[in-house]
């Protein structure tokens, strides 16, 4: 499990993965057949390649790749159903939009993207292709931002080669390049829009630096960061949080941004209760401008790789959840978790 949506704890709606075998040794017993199994020494044990080489340290090879998000799985009503995205690609952006839809950002093929949206109930994802946006964009970014998609793709493979961002609306079946927000300096290996309160757009790119759009255009709200700028959160308020390659916590608002902790490189962040939590591979961390305080997370040993072994954070129905590779946990106090069964 990865990201997802909440809207209360009846109706969840959770990014999965189903994983299998890597091919490094000429293949593996092949997929789990249910998706929802539970993790056990028995379900573990039949997923392990008997006839493989042992591993370096000389344990067997029961390593798992998660290479790709194409399906996710629904609450309702007590059960839980499992749905199809998409066929090709992977999921990387769950939201939920208005009238009881549902969409998703799918990335494929390293420089496209298309968004998929859920009209309701009936598990039925139609597919956008986006048209219009400048030829030749390569290391390419999306994020929602309301019901439209930003788009931030480089002219070039170089780390200094500027990069083009844009907004794209829906007409009709796709998904068009209808504006233009300007050029950045640098590479985009981070991107997050939301609706501001007073229902402005707020934008932020990380890369070589951290910037905000604006009415007059880009401006670098943090700059000399110690790594490059790999994620980004906004929220309504116009607050940021940032996180680079070497785990450098970026916090505060466009007028001013400071470092305020180094954990690990952080792939998560929420504000909820009127705090800001982040979370790495390692743990979950309450930040503030005086810096950081970590928390108690569910323990889970993930049997894949490149999953980390602490979820992802959501915030939904007065909760924070943690939606991990197989555990879905929540918290009414940030402090003490309820683990949850997807089953």
């Amino acid at each position: 499990m990865s990201t997802g949506c909440i809207r209360d704890e009846q109706e969840l709606m959770l990014l999965v993965s189903h994983p299998h075998p890597d091919n490094d040794h000429g293949g593996g017993p092949g997929p789990v057949e249910d998706w929802n199994l539970p993790i056990d020494s028995e379900a573990y044990s039949t997923l392990v390649d008997s006839g493989s080489e042992d591993d370096e340290d000389g344990g067997e090879d029961a390593r798992f790749e998660v290479d790709a998000y194409q399906s996710v799985a629904v609450r309702t009503a007590g059960g839980w159903t499992l749905e199809r995205v998409t066929q090709t690609g992977t999921v990387d952006a769950l939201r939920l939009l208005g009238s009881g839809r549902h969409g998703a950002l799918v990335s494929y093929g390293g420089s496209a993207w298309f968004m998929a949206v859920r009209a309701g109930e009936g598990g039925v994802w139609e597919a956008l292709q986006y048209e219009g946006a400048p030829a030749g964009l390569v290391g390419t970014q999306a994020c929602f931002s309301g019901e439209e998609v930003v788009l931030a793709g480089s002219r070039g493979f170089g780390l200094d080669s500027p990069a083009e961002v844009g907004v794209l609306v829906r007409e009709g079946g796709v998904m068009r390049w209808a504006q233009s927000l300007g050029a950045l300096p640098g590479r985009v290996l981070a991107l997050d829009s939301c609706l501001g309160a007073d229902g402005r757009r707020v934008l932020y790119a990380g890369g070589q630096g951290l910037w905000m759009h604006g009415e007059g255009g880009w401006r670098e709200v943090h700059s000399f960061v110690s790594g490059e700028v790999s994620f980004v959160r906004c929220f309504p308020s116009g607050a940021v949080v940032a996180g680079t390659t070497r785990g450098d916590v970026i916090l505060g608002t466009a007028e001013g941004c400071r470092v305020v902790a180094r954990v690990g490189r952080i792939h998560s962040a929420e504000r909820w209760g009127g705090e800001f939590y982040v979370a790495d591979a390692e743990g979950v961390y309450r930040v503030d401008a005086s810096g950081f305080e970590r928390r108690a997370v569910p323990k889970e040993s993930s049997v894949a790789r490149n999953v980390p072994d602490v979820g992802r954070l959501i915030a939904g129905a007065d909760r924070l959840w943690l939606a991990g590779s197989h555990v879905l946990a929540s918290s009414a106090d940030g402090m003490r978790w309820t683990t949850h069964p997807v089953r």
